[in-house]
């Protein structure tokens, strides 16, 4: 019996090859997308799954008065805070510091030779933190006794792939290394390299005692998001019973004026997701995200099923006498059910083990693309069987419906070929199927072209400032002289038109923000800070309104303000009054001497903040400079060499400031490609569906079309009458999915300040495409069927 299922079943997937590679080709698809996005979303919601002690790790995360108004997160805490938190909260089991050090740092290996090797870390992420950090977080110990590792200063603890390539001929341990060049760090341990799926990526811990002195040093007034306090609750503890004890701890020791400071304990399962706070690594991923990743994983698959479904049921016309023949000689519908499902299984193995090798093609890509490592573990057994339980899913699934379909012919009318398309299944679930294919295909064509529309705004917004032929030079340390001669030296080259030494661009990832009062006022207010010398406002182009600029200055004694910190402090229109007022800020009372136009100094998902602006050469950290790119090549290498000069033991590094722009919207870029290549899969698996569905609609219709052909029919009223009732389809699928894309894109851009509107123009683009689509597809086989000699139509049998 089961022999002759499989020679039946091989028989008809090669009679009807058009059904076997439509029906392969479709699922492939569809099963590789659906595989690499459940992966992928698998991935993201599985971060720091690895920690022992996860459900029990808090991070302690703070809300308060931000710039112009605007509530400001961060998880940063003051340096002596974690101290303070363990004395007034026993019940925690561990209170623990992390300073996360960002920028480059010099890691200098055998100095006290003649020739000491420097190595500038980049990639390699480090830290500052406690003994106790390798009892609340779990990390793989390889030397070192763990426990006391960073206990006492001028300890350093260091990856194996760190302590490898600083010591490729030996062993690390017990050696010591100078770090930015004043530190001797004993290397007390020796660690595994840390997981590529974990918030926490440091591979070089030094003992916090190292710098405790001078993080307390700067009190309770300075805050930097990279100073964390991390925080191991007792089990079945439940951090709500904290809350107002943390209010107070607040009003303790930052006094009832705060600005609404506000702690919180933050589980590390939210970590990865709440882009608030962010991360160590400096990326989150939405749950929003993840669902969507979900949905569009289920949507492909069930449209490649809706495929296999009708052309299974279109195609059981031609075995209606094979099903009448079983059924006289004594064939159970059972046996035909479970006939029909062994050959839909056939398909699905061959169409799963394709989709698998297409989803490790496509594994290549995604990767490094989005920065992850997907793998297809091919060797354990529960993912093969999860392979054969997704296999038999689908052919029930996809199968199931066909083989009742098939099974339920009477043999009367099978045996006289008296069966139909009709028969075949009720139009209305085929119709209902290809309704639902390009309501999933139209929604995501939508979703792309409001997502192109919306990342093409972003490159076109006025920044308030200029971006053009800008390039960006980091300065690794902070000697003041060093950086002066920097400028003045590449300020003579020919090719530089201008230089200015800046803290960072005026639109950044990295804010200062500040508090300040007017005056004697004691209302006290928030700005977002940016620090440059006298030519920041020349370079960038940005725009002063009233009064003059500041005069060179290596510290702060006077400062510029924009429009809209005018309004902010309530002096909208009053720019002359606010000329030479005096306000307190960093300790110090300085002159408004100037106020500029308003600018982005964050992303465009924020709106326009109010900023301050005054010079401080110990805050600079790269010089800009404007270039005639016409000669960029030997100009960047005149500058590497004067910057190689001053800084040998770095590496020389430099960016266009428009391509750090563009990096804020790297994630959303990526979204954009993702939408896309989906889009166009979905779009894809829909159209073999309608070309094979056209296909047999022709097939049977051979003498309809022969008839109407005499009858005095033109080709194009053919090719009308066989599309119209596709196009009807599709217009009731447009109906249904422009509020769905609608809505879902709409819930998306509420993320940016900047956002196009979605408008009619958007839907009709999109029902226009899925028009184009269904002519190209089911236009062609109708077309090509009437031109066919009517005579060789009417012979068919």
């Amino acid at each position: 019996m089961v022999k002759n299922y499989i020679k039946t079943a091989l028989r008809n997937l090669s009679r009807n090859k058009l059904y076997t590679v439509v029906n392969v080709l479709g699922l492939s698809l569809g099963i590789a997308c659906s595989v690499v996005l459940l992966m992928l979303a698998q991935y993201s919601n599985t971060f720091d799954d690895f920690q022992v002690n996860k459900d029990r790790i808090y991070r302690l995360v703070n809300s308060s008065d931000g710039a112009g108004g605007e509530r400001d997160y961060t998880p940063g805490v003051p340096g002596p805070l974690p101290d303070a938190i363990k004395e007034d909260f026993s019940e925690f089991e561990k209170v623990i510091f992390v300073r996360n050090m960002y920028g480059t740092k010099l890691v200098t290996v055998n100095a006290d030779s003649d020739r000491p090797t420097y190595f500038e870390l980049k990639q390699e992420r480090l830290a500052f933190t406690e003994p106790g950090y390798f009892d609340l977080f779990t990390v793989a110990w390889k030397q070192g006794d763990m426990t006391s590792a960073l206990e006492g200063p001028d300890k350093v603890v260091l990856s194996e792939s760190v302590a490898k390539k600083f010591f490729p001929d030996g062993d690390a341990l017990g050696k010591t290394i100078v770090y930015n060049k004043d530190s001797q760090l004993k290397i007390t341990g020796i660690m595994a390299d840390p997981s590529p799926h974990s918030d926490m990526p440091f591979e070089i811990f030094i003992s916090y005692a190292t710098i405790k002195k001078e993080v307390l040093a700067h009190g309770w007034g300075s805050v930097d998001s990279d100073d964390q306090c991390y925080i191991l609750l007792s089990e079945n503890d439940n951090p709500d019973r904290y809350r107002a004890r943390l209010d107070e701890f607040v009003i303790k020791n930052f006094g009832e004026d705060n600005g609404n400071e506000r702690y919180d304990l933050q589980p590390m399962s939210d970590l990865h997701f709440n882009d608030n706070y962010s991360n160590y690594r400096f990326y989150t991923t939405s749950k929003n995200e993840i669902l969507v990743m979900v949905f569009i994983a289920i949507f492909l698959l069930l449209t490649a099923c809706i495929n296999f479904v009708n052309l299974s049921t279109a195609v059981a016309v031609r075995r209606s006498r094979e099903v009448g023949v079983r059924k006289v000689l004594g064939g159970t519908r059972t046996q035909l059910v479970l006939q029909f499902l062994a050959e839909s299984l056939a398909v699905v193995l061959v169409a799963v083990i394709i989709g698998l090798s297409l989803a490790e093609l496509m594994i290549l890509y995604v990767n490094p693309f989005m920065q992850v490592a997907l793998d297809i573990p091919w060797g354990e057994p529960l993912f093969i069987v999860q392979v054969l339980a997704g296999s038999l899913l689908i052919t029930l699934l996809a199968g199931f419906y066909p083989a009742l379909v098939l099974s339920n012919f009477k043999p009367a009318l099978a045996l006289k070929n008296l069966i139909t398309t009709k028969h075949s299944g009720a139009f209305s679930l085929r119709q209902g199927l290809v309704v639902f294919q390009f309501f999933i295909s139209q929604v995501f064509i939508v979703g792309t072209i409001v997502i192109i529309s919306q990342m093409n705004l972003l490159n076109s917004v006025d920044l308030g400032f200029t971006t053009d032929a800008l390039v960006n030079i980091r300065i690794p340390e902070r000697d003041p002289d060093k950086k002066k001669v920097l400028k003045a030296e590449v300020e003579k080259l020919a090719n530089i038109e201008q230089a200015s030494l800046v803290y960072t661009n005026p639109s950044s990832s990295s804010v200062s923000v500040s508090n300040f009062n007017v005056s004697d006022d004691a209302e006290e207010y928030y700005t977002s800070m940016k620090y440059g010398d006298n030519d920041y406002l020349d370079i960038y182009q940005i725009k002063l309104l009233k009064g003059r600029n500041v005069n060179p200055s290596d510290t702060v004694n006077e400062v510029l303000i924009t429009k809209n910190l005018l309004e902010y402090i309530g002096y909208k229109g009053k720019e002359d009054e606010i000329l030479g007022e005096m306000i307190k800020v960093h300790g110090i009372h300085v002159p408004i001497v100037g106020v500029m136009d308003d600018f982005n100094s964050v992303d465009l998902h924020d709106k326009v903040t109010p900023v301050m602006f005054m010079s401080s050469i110990n805050s600079y950290r790269q010089l800009t400079v404007k270039v005639n790119l016409s000669n960029f090549s030997d100009t960047n290498d005149q500058i590497k060499a004067i910057w190689q000069k001053l800084y040998p033991e770095f590496d020389y590094d430099y960016n266009f400031v428009d391509d750090y722009i563009a990096g804020f919207y790297e994630e959303e870029q990526k979204m954009a490609k993702i939408f896309s290549f989906f889009s166009g899969v979905a779009i894809l698996i829909g159209c073999l569906g309608l070309f094979a569905l056209a296909s047999f609609m022709v097939n049977q219709k051979v003498k309809e079309i022969g008839v109407r052909k005499v009858l005095g029919a033109s080709v194009a009223n053919i090719v009308g009458i066989f599309s119209w009732s596709f196009f009807k389809l599709i217009g009731i699928s447009f109906i249904i999915a422009a509020p769905v894309a609608w809505y879902v894109m709409d819930s998306w851009l509420e993320n940016f300040n900047y956002r196009v509107e979605i408008g009619p123009l958007f839907f009709i683009v999109a029902f226009l495409a899925t028009l184009f689509i269904a002519v190209v597809t089911v236009g062609y086989k109708s077309f090509k069927a009437a031109v066919v000699n009517p005579v060789n139509s009417l012979k068919d049998e």
